[in-house]
């Protein structure tokens, strides 16, 4: 089997041939149908996604797809692969390995987007070019699940700006890959820092194009957090981190090995090293032992961001972070599933209980922020007119420029249910409540990286409205009565207790010379 690159030119190939599409994406699909017209010439679909199995409609077709032992019935004289993928090179390697004991000689093909005949072209263009002092940075989802201020957020820019408090530019250029570039105006007058977007990687605009793909082909560097799709086809001698956004609770949806996708990710700890090596199919020399990026913030509140978010004045402040059930309708793969309740909040039902929550907040002087998740649908959140509880919105922090985790250092308490955030919380050794009404259903759905996820929780269990409201009241009464179960899991859940880490991701990938410790 050779793999081909379907072209004009070898088109005609496959006109008298059935089409296997290798990997669901309605996007490629349709970019090959709309290039190519070939649609009713599809006859199935396989993915490694158990999610994506099924039928679906597609142009007014029904279409199934299968898992990838379909392969193995295939007729290869009437039969053709075409892999609609990004990872098109590891898609060919799992076909090879599926039919290499059948002895097929099948034609494979892989359909270039847009995207990848323009990547390639500059990829050629720059083969023999050396790498320069670039380092790029990108946060937040793939781009077709853009959220405002994900973009330029987490652990990838908490490291940004350490290499820019540390004079980082003075080396390296540092070039940042976001949706709009025109809203960074403020860094117009830091040296040797830049924005592209994202966009440009298929612009029309030759320019555009050229000054994103320049930065992607030579840069000795790329951090991103979460997407890394855009780094796929990096030249060996180019550096990819990825720098994730949480060692939580949760377990991966879908498996997908990343051996291959980047050279290094990190971690807060040997525990959730060997944990994430397991679930992203890494090696073990791959995952760095530094601590996230963004933990650093939680060391260093902005007294000014209460003001900027207005946020009413108030003794103490407990921030509560409920993990997304219900997305916005075009991240509907996402979704959790919806809460039957009046308020659209968990344990909160009803809007008797708000009320009542509100009251005793107000008699103990205490503001509870609910920061909804940035996938969120807000339109099912309802706090009604209560005067000690808050919401508080991904947009609103983005409008503000406030990163999460700086926000969270001025919390005196935290609220949360699987969330990553709080397993950053506990460095700050402060009250912690898990809402795990759902914990069960939750284990049979999502699933957990613990199979005895309550030993694992550093913090006060909540089943109840009632078992929430003696919270609060122990928080108002400094009582921690979960203080030492928390600072034992602590020790073993990070390594890391300070504000260094970004200091020791750049010393780990050699950006900066390493300390004698």
């Amino acid at each position: 089997m050779i793999l081909k690159k379907i072209t004009r030119e070898n088109i005609t190939d496959l006109s008298d041939k059935q089409i296997c599409i290798f990997e669901k994406s309605v996007a490629y699909l349709e970019e090959l149908c709309v290039q190519y017209n070939v649609l009713e010439m599809v006859s199935f679909i396989v993915d490694t996604n158990e999610r994506n199995i099924g039928e679906f409609v597609f142009r007014d077709r029904l279409l199934e797809v299968f898992r990838l032992d379909k392969l193995l019935s295939i007729d290869p004289q009437q039969t053709v692969i075409v892999i609609t993928s990004d990872y098109y090179k590891e898609a060919y390697e799992k076909i090879i390995h599926i039919l290499e004991a059948k002895r097929c000689d099948i034609n494979v093909y892989y359909f270039a987007n847009q995207e990848t005949e323009y990547e390639e072209e500059y990829r050629i263009h720059y083969k023999r070019t050396e790498l320069e002092n670039i380092i790029v940075f990108r946060s937040g989802p793939h781009a077709s699940s853009y959220v405002r201020g994900m973009d330029f957020a987490d652990n990838a820019r908490a490291l940004f700006e350490y290499a820019l408090q540390i004079g980082l530019n003075y080396t390296y250029e540092l070039v940042w890959i976001v949706k709009n570039p025109e809203e960074y105006k403020r860094y117009d007058s830091v040296d040797n820092v830049s924005f592209v977007s994202f966009d440009w990687s298929v612009s029309e605009d030759q320019t555009e194009r050229a000054a994103y793909y320049r930065v992607l082909c030579l840069a000795k560097y790329l951090f991103f957090t979460d997407a890394y799709g855009f780094a796929r086809n990096c030249r060996k001698d180019q550096i990819r981190v990825q720098l994730w956004h949480g060692c939580g609770f949760k377990t991966r949806v879908n498996f997908v090995r990343c051996e291959k996708r980047y050279e290094y990710t990190t971690v807060i700890s040997d525990l959730y090293a060997d944990i994430h090596a397991d679930i992203y199919g890494l090696r073990r020399d791959q995952v760095l032992v530094t601590g996230y990026a963004k933990e650093d913030w939680l060391f260093h509140p902005d007294g000014t961001d209460k003001q900027k978010l207005r946020l009413p004045q108030a003794e103490q402040y407990i921030f509560w972070l409920p993990t997304f059930r219900s997305t916005e309708q075009k991240l509907a793969q996402l979704n959790e599933y919806e809460l039957e309740s009046e308020t659209g909040l968990p344990i909160v039902d009803t809007l008797y209980k708000l009320k009542r929550l509100d009251d005793i907040l107000k008699q103990n002087d205490i503001v509870l922020i609910v920061k909804l998740h940035p996938f969120q649908n807000r339109d099912g959140i309802d706090c009604g007119k209560c005067s000690h509880i808050q919401l508080l919105e991904n947009a609103e922090l983005a409008e503000q420029d406030i990163p999460i985790n700086r926000l969270l250092g001025m919390a005196d308490a935290l609220i949360s249910d699987y969330s990553s955030a709080a397993v950053d919380y506990m460095l700050l050794d402060r009250p912690i409540a898990f809402m795990l009404e759902d914990v069960e259903e939750y284990k049979q759905s999502r699933g957990f990286v613990f199979d005895n996820i309550r030993e694992w929780l550093p913090g006060k269990e909540i089943f109840t409205f009632e078992d929430l409201c003696t919270f609060v009241e122990e928080v108002a009464n400094r009582c921690d009565i979960t203080a030492e179960k928390r600072r034992g899991l602590r020790k073993r859940m990070h390594k890391y207790c300070d504000d260094h880490n970004c200091q020791r991701i750049l010393e780990m990938v050699n950006i900066l010379p390493r300390e004698n410790s």
